[in-house]
């Protein structure tokens, strides 16, 4: 589960037109790197020719990767005030005209507020024979990761940056087509659920057309899976797939969340992943806690009314034709 209102930073998580930033509590899935003196590690390498550093080697997604942190940005990209984070690919594919492409989220975790935000570009990043490193050179303002009221810095000098990374199949470059259908929006479509109380297993919203596909969100009150008997479970289904045929498939990122009536804070998760023919759902399984749910105190549900809301950040077809 995740708030984006949990904390108050310095900064707009949204401000960058380019980068695509939230805030969720779940660990990445794929690597996590602490770093235990954040100064000494930024003042060791100022003005050093080797003024990053690179993770251990991890494997994810059917390749072999590395973290790269620049604490003072990459300089050799013209960026000086910033923190700089890339993915670079350590195993190459086999065969000639190899490329893969890939989809990098990463990490930096919030100690105040105990969650991660989370940044990502607008679109894959494509790795080849010539280009082995991807990221993001303005992933946050020097100035904003380091101000205590944002959290990023423990108060003993900790801090922890990580990376999930989504792979398409890696293709010759003259049999794959990777098309972005809206790199960045904010989309949205909102359900408000009349006698809730009177849904006993799952339940669907009527279907609704965003970024040219008709989606539905599907509710369990009682949970579903991991969360049944704990928590609210949100899925968004994707209603018409039959075009994901012949090694096609979507990846979305979007964010889920129950809306707080009291007007205070929100409870969001984000569901991110591939749909195809096989796998047309997504869904956050905790949502949000049955305690907290049926708490009239809390606003989540009120007069048997519940509002649950999905905003879609990125939606991207790859098509291998």
């Amino acid at each position: 589960m995740a708030s984006s209102h949990g904390s108050i930073y310095s900064f707009r998580v949204d401000d960058a037109s380019n980068i695509i930033r939230s805030v969720r509590e779940e660990k990445p899935a794929h690597y996590l790197m602490e770093i235990e003196s954040f100064t000494e590690f930024k003042d060791s390498i100022e003005g050093q020719d080797e003024d990053h550093l690179e993770s251990m080697e991890f494997v994810a997604a059917g390749h072999t990767w590395v973290l790269v942190i620049y604490p003072h940005g990459n300089t050799k990209m013209g960026e000086e005030d910033h923190i700089s984070l890339y993915l670079k690919l350590i195993s190459k594919p086999r065969g000639i005209g190899w490329t893969v492409n890939a989809i990098i989220k990463f990490f930096i975790f919030d100690y105040e507020g105990s969650k991660y935000i989370t940044i990502q570009g607008p679109r894959a990043h494509t790795y080849d024979a010539t280009r082995m490193t991807n990221g993001i050179s303005q992933a946050l303002l020097l100035r904003d990761f380091i101000r205590p009221s944002n959290g990023f810095i423990s108060k003993t000098d900790m801090c922890k940056f990580g990376v999930e990374v989504f792979v398409a199949d890696t293709i010759p470059t003259s049999t794959g087509r990777l098309s972005t259908l809206n790199a960045r929006t904010s989309d949205n479509f909102t359900w408000t659920i009349n006698k809730f109380s009177k849904i006993t297993d799952g339940e669907c919203s009527d279907d609704f057309d965003l970024e040219e596909r008709t989606w539905e969100l599907e509710i369990y009150p009682q949970g579903w899976g991991a969360g049944k008997r704990e928590s609210l479970s949100l899925f968004l289904g994707l209603v018409d797939f039959s075009d994901l045929t012949c090694g096609k498939k979507l990846y979305v990122d979007t964010t889920v969340r129950v809306i707080n009536q009291l007007g205070e804070e929100h409870e969001e998760d984000s569901i991110s992943g591939w749909y195809t023919k096989e796998c047309n759902s997504n869904g956050a399984v905790h949502l949000l806690s049955l305690s907290d749910l049926h708490n009239n105190d809390k606003g989540f549900k009120m007069d048997d009314q519940v509002i649950v809301e999905v905003e879609f950040h990125l939606v991207m077809l790859v098509d291998e034709v």
